[in-house]
């Protein structure tokens, strides 16, 4: 096992991609990791993995997830390591000495439990992965080296040692003294016996938590300096174990914690749209232009319906043979613009070796993900819509080559439907000669029948998006909603002035 862990480690910085916020991923991967707060996964969601040996490393280790009893182990050690790493900072953050040294200690022995939890919970699960498999024989070599297994019995016998001291208070007024214990009774038990004598029926138990207040940590450092009193030579091993090992965790095992907790994010996430019947599949790495998305939707509309109690429409994105565009017409409201971006999502997450949504997916990882969404006039902006929106498609098109995924979407619709046009089409025949694979969403029919390349689809008003002939309708409502003239709108002015 290379130090990198599973596989490629998710990226801990990254900027935001360009297209995320055109295809909805920024608010998507939002969604995902809600409520995790450690580690960061953000940055994992960002980065696209590009050549198919990783990605489908990482489908591997993803597969074997799929085991109710391994995915439960796993979660597991993300969780005691989490426990673990928060005990390390907390004595880091402690000044009184004696305390942070009990309270590293006790880490020191909770991150023993957690490599020999994990190591074992492995092996007895088998898994077929590479990455996991790897993994294993990387825990199995480092729980039997010395360095490792001198930390656990030297911190297991310093902690037994310390479970050992016990001692008395003596409280005189304002004084407090410590002495070893020597056999007194536990009044506190004869306290709990001459009650116990009064108690009938079973009662409901009020119980309510008292949080220890800075003036009791205070009290609890006095007593444990007093403690340390009867114990020198206990707290001086403690304190020369502790210095001789000021790190014990390598970095691998934060690195691995991190990747599963990346992909656990996203198995949590689709977990709710899975169990109301919704496939995600494995996607399968094809040959650059290939697409066959059967049964796919977006992720996120559907996390939203699905709560709702509802199910999303389901489509098919296909690219044949000689086959590189499509071409979405239809009326407004439709599911077009939802369309595209769901074909730009299920490119991004399949380069991150993650299940996708579909009945089957076969695609490939692209280089880039080119993304034209219209923006609207912003305030202190010195060019006009039209001229900033040249500009962008200019500069998208210097970057599209053979393995590009470009998204466009209603391009150029703040000018004439002519001019819109002739622009498009420039836009469509570059796109199409650098043999990128596209998808494009158009109120011009036209665009459709524009090159044997071009695959048409029709969105209906049921958000349903087939292979069938644009006939015309599209630029037709498209004009009738700019003036206010469809009949939803027409029929909404009579009503308000019948």
């Amino acid at each position: 096992m290379s130090d990198s862990g599973l596989f490629a480690p998710p990226a801990r910085t990254a900027p935001e991609p360009d297209y995320f916020a055109d295809l909805q991923l920024d608010q998507l991967v939002d969604a995902v990791v809600a409520g995790r707060e450690r580690p960061d996964l953000v940055p994992a969601f960002r980065v696209r993995l590009t050549d198919g040996p990783t990605i489908r490393q990482r489908q591997e280790v993803v597969a074997d997830l799929a085991d109710p009893r391994l995915r439960a182990a796993l979660r597991t050690f993300c969780d005691d390591r989490a426990r673990c790493t928060r005990q390390f900072e907390r004595a880091d953050r402690t000044r009184h000495r004696p305390r942070a040294r009990r309270t590293r200690l006790a880490a020191v022995v909770s991150y023993v439990q957690v490599i020999n939890d994990v190591t074992d919970a492995l092996a007895n699960a088998a898994p077929a992965s590479t990455g996991l498999r790897d993994w294993l024989t990387w825990l199995e070599a480092y729980r039997a080296g010395p360095d490792f297994a001198e930390l656990a019995r030297e911190a297991t016998a310093l902690r037994a040692e310390l479970d050992e001291i016990h001692y008395t208070l003596a409280i005189s007024g304002a004084e407090v003294t410590a002495a070893p214990f020597a056999g007194q009774d536990d009044l506190s038990a004869a306290v709990r016996a001459t009650f116990d004598r009064f108690r009938a029926d079973d009662v409901e138990p009020y119980r309510f938590e008292l949080r220890a207040g800075i003036e009791m940590e205070q009290m609890d450092d006095a007593v444990l300096d007093l403690v340390v009193q009867l114990a020198p030579d206990v707290f001086d091993r403690v304190g020369r174990f502790l210095d001789a090992h000021p790190t014990v965790e390598p970095a691998v095992i934060a690195e691995v914690e991190r990747e599963l907790q990346f992909v656990l994010a996203w198995l949590d996430f689709i977990a709710p749209l899975q169990a109301a019947g919704l496939p995600f599949t494995r996607p399968e790495l094809g040959q650059d232009g290939r697409l066959e998305a059967l049964g796919t939707f977006d992720v996120l509309l559907a996390h939203s319906l699905v709560a709702a109690g509802q199910q999303p429409a389901t489509n098919d994105a296909v690219l044949g043979d000689g086959e590189r565009m499509l071409v979405i017409t239809g009326p407004n409201q439709g599911g077009k613009t939802t369309f595209a971006r769901t074909v730009g999502q299920l490119y991004h997450l399949a380069a991150l070796g993650l299940p996708v949504p579909g009945r089957a997916v076969t695609l490939h990882a692209p280089d880039a993900i080119l993304t034209h969404f219209e923006r609207g006039d912003r305030a202190g902006d010195l060019t006009s819509r039209l001229e900033d929106e040249v500009e962008r498609v200019a500069g998208l098109l210097t970057r599209v080559g053979p393995r590009s995924v470009v998204v466009l979407n209603e391009m150029f619709s703040s000018t004439t439907w002519v001019d819109a046009r002739t622009m498009n089409t420039d836009v469509l025949r570059a796109v199409l000669d650098a043999d990128a694979t596209a998808v494009c969403v158009t109120f011009i029919d036209e665009l459709s029948r524009l090159d044997p390349r071009i695959v048409s689809l029709v969105a209906d008003r049921d958000f349903r998006v087939v292979r069938a002939r644009a006939d015309g309708e599209a630029h037709a409502v498209a004009l009738a909603a700019r003036y206010g003239l469809t009949r939803g709108q027409l029929r909404t002015r009579i009503e308000a002035h019948a």
